[in-house]
């Protein structure tokens, strides 16, 4: 009876040591014990905070049981005979043992790129994958911190690798802790690939933490697992990812400078450039939260975020009759379902309108501090509107 229960506890106990055993090894390392030593690694310069891994810890118990589940379900019931998991080694040569391993990644990198595009989709996204985008700055609990409805669909390449590929209980064991480890890599937030590697073939196919950290900061782009052939064969991956790399590589290793003049220069540009950008950057507000006004009808906005989305609340407006029907409607929500892109960029919302009762597609730009720009589209009409933000 003992015996009985063991077998069914023991995937979930194999699933809770793999996540702390490689992701912990892996944040204790370069996040507590030697991080000014990996300092030239760090991919972005700001930290995650503390608040981010317990989320990301708690939400990948949540998968590593989902995981365990699909797989008791699939190889612990009348089920497994559908499958071509095999006990017995002799049954195929040794050398399967490793191809079907490579197969099994590359069958996962395929299904990962077409499910990872598909819960982008604007109606799927903040239901789906929203959570896991909440670590724009991922670390190594990232790697499994995932919504429930995610983790599912995470899981069910296990029945499909199962069923189309011969497999040895021994290889499933080791196609786990190979596709975690390279999960871990991936959002580890180091970029700790050998100098040599830039070089080679292996640059030209398999993922770096870099690929896959752009696609965390940017939210579009690099959506494959483990390779880079599906992102480059459908036109997705990031154009700007090969020139980060390389300034991580070169922060990293340095480069043969020929006289003392260019290294002067260059520190003197550097310094020039990032002066700029910093006095730049100081009159862009983080985001768009508060109190706008649009210029074409004195409507007053309420600007939020909630769930790393942004909303905006109609609260008033300039002329009395027109608050007069504010109150009498109650509280209208105007905006809806953006997400910030970059620091003056919000993508694919909708912003309804009263007056005409209707509701438009739009994107907004941060022109200025006090200036929001928004871009609408109504069938195959476009306008501009300018929304003054306001400071009391």
């Amino acid at each position: 009876m003992e015996t009985n229960i063991l077998q069914y506890i023991a995937p979930i106990i194999f699933n809770l040591v793999r996540y702390f055993l490689i992701a912990g090894t892996a944040f204790i390392i370069f996040y507590k014990l030697f991080p000014k030593r990996f300092s030239k690694n760090k991919i972005q310069a700001r930290l995650a905070k503390k608040k981010d891994f317990i989320r990301e810890i708690l939400h990948s118990m949540q998968t590593t049981f989902i995981l365990a589940g699909i797989g008791l379900l699939i190889l612990k019931t009348p089920l497994k005979a559908y499958t071509q998991v095999y006990e017995n080694l002799s049954d195929f040569p040794s050398w399967w043992i490793p191809v079907s391993i490579i197969l099994a990644l590359v069958l996962q990198d395929t299904y990962f790129y077409w499910m990872h595009r598909t819960v982008h989709h604007p109606k799927l996204f903040k239901h789906v994958h929203l959570l896991h985008h909440k670590s724009t700055n991922p670390s190594p609990w990232t790697s499994y911190s995932f919504h429930f409805f995610e983790g599912v669909l995470e899981a069910l390449i296990a029945p499909i690798i199962f069923v189309l590929i011969p497999m040895h209980p021994l290889a499933i064991v080791l196609l786990v802790f190979a596709g975690f480890s390279i999960n871990v890599y991936g959002h580890l937030g180091y970029e700790i690939a050998p100098k040599w590697f830039r070089h080679s073939f292996l640059f030209e196919i398999i993922n770096t933490s870099t690929h896959h950290n752009i696609h965390h900061a940017k939210f579009n782009g690099n959506y494959g697992l483990y390779f880079r052939f599906w992102d480059r064969l459908m036109g997705t991956e990031d154009p700007g990812y090969v020139k980060e790399y390389d300034e991580i590589q070169k922060r990293r290793f340095g480069t043969h400078m020929h006289n003392s003049f260019t290294v002067k220069s260059a520190f003197l540009v550097a310094f020039t450039v990032g002066v700029s950008l910093m006095m730049i950057s100081a009159k862009i507000p983080k985001d768009i939260e508060g109190k706008w006004k649009d210029t074409s009808n004195g409507g007053i906005i309420k600007i939020y975020e909630k769930e790393g989305m942004y909303f905006g609340r109609l609260i008033g407006a300039e002329k009395p009759e027109d608050n007069k029907r504010i109150t009498a409607y109650g509280e209208i929500i105007l905006m809806k379902n953006f997400k910030k892109q970059s620091s003056t960029e919000y993508c694919c919302g909708t912003i309804y309108q009263p007056k005409e009762k209707r509701t438009i597609n739009a994107t907004l730009v941060l022109k200025d501090e006090n200036t929001l720009r928004i871009n609408g589209k109504y069938g195959i009409f476009t306008g501009t509107r300018i929304w003054k933000r306001l400071r009391h």
